[in-house]
């Protein structure tokens, strides 16, 4: 069965603007379109996007003299290529009608975009980008000619599939059903006091222990890390301060969890004998994220309190 078309639709304007020698005269093009994303376009498929769904391409002189117009479609540089996307091969697959205008100030022209996919299963699963180049010559005394370049947009399309941002979150989606992991305890509290100027197991000399647990039935890779504490995410903890996470270390940084096991953890904390650490209380923030999916990160919080 064949999956409708999808389209997303983010509005974008594009101006360039250049001085003319005469004072107060100007002239330059806009592009008001939007960065198309389609999904599941059909091989051998031809779309009018107007028709579709109601996205003509508007190009506006923003000038004030009339200029001659111009909108050419063109093979994307690899370094302005969105993640997940592939130049379009072959330019001729997209048709812009008309890919001309004479507009005068203020003026507005407006195009049709029609996209048509050549009967190839080879295309199936894959996804293309494409830019419109817009230009314009304006049009006046040869002393007062100049010209109005650089005006782009793009489009993105899939053929036969969803795009990779939705095959992303669809991904993601189908790795949190599955994905069943979890540290125990998620807050770590330490009743002893901690000295200052000295590396401490927290394991063997506080009796702290942390343990990754998967519960799934796939193994998972892990990286294990202590990162730092967003309060704007985690919430503020009263009466305590941020600790810095180069003080916390955990071991292994990284492993490979098999499927319903425990993996115990060693944590070393080790806090600069300063003034501004001595009796003070600080939470610290374990994170072990997946590596072999989707990244999924799940934290721990470590509390202590230092000595005088």
């Amino acid at each position: 069965m064949k999956l409708p078309v999808k389209i997303c639709v983010l509005l974008l304007t594009s101006i360039c603007i250049w001085l003319l020698p005469s004072a107060n005269i100007y002239a330059g093009i806009s592009a008001t379109f939007a960065d198309l994303i389609l999904e599941n376009l059909q091989t051998g498929g031809s779309y009018n996007l107007r028709k579709l769904k109601n996205v003509p391409f508007i190009i506006q002189n923003k000038g004030s003299e009339t200029v001659n117009a111009k909108i050419e479609v063109k093979i994307p540089r690899v370094d302005t290529l969105l993640k997940g996307y592939e130049p379009i091969p072959d330019p001729s697959w997209i048709v812009v009608i008309p890919d001309k205008f004479r507009l005068g100030p203020q003026e507005k022209g407006i195009s049709e975009i029609i996209i048509s996919i050549p009967k190839d299963e080879k295309l199936v699963g894959r996804h293309f980008q494409a830019h419109f180049n817009c230009s314009g010559i304006a049009i006046g005394p040869p002393a007062q000619m100049t010209i109005a370049t650089g005006v782009e947009t793009r489009i993105r399309f899939s053929i036969g599939s969803m795009g990779p941002e939705s095959l992303l979150q669809e991904k993601k989606r189908k790795v949190m059903y599955s994905l069943n992991f979890e540290f125990d305890p998620t807050n770590v509290n330490i009743k002893d006091k901690i000295e200052l100027g000295k590396k401490i197991e927290l394991k063997k000399e506080k009796n702290a222990k942390l343990n990754l647990i998967n519960k799934g039935e796939d193994a998972i890779s892990v990286r294990l890390k202590s990162v730092y504490y967003e309060t704007n995410i985690y919430g503020a903890v009263e009466g305590y301060e941020i600790g810095n996470p180069e003080f916390l270390k955990i071991k292994p940084e990284k492993l490979k969890l098999k499927g319903e096991t425990i993996e115990k953890l060693k944590l070393y904390l080790e806090i600069p004998d300063e003034e501004k650490y001595k009796n003070k209380k600080f939470v610290f923030l374990i994170q072990a994220e997946v590596v072999n999916h989707v990244p999924v990160e799940i934290v721990s919080k470590l509390f202590i309190t230092t000595k005088e």
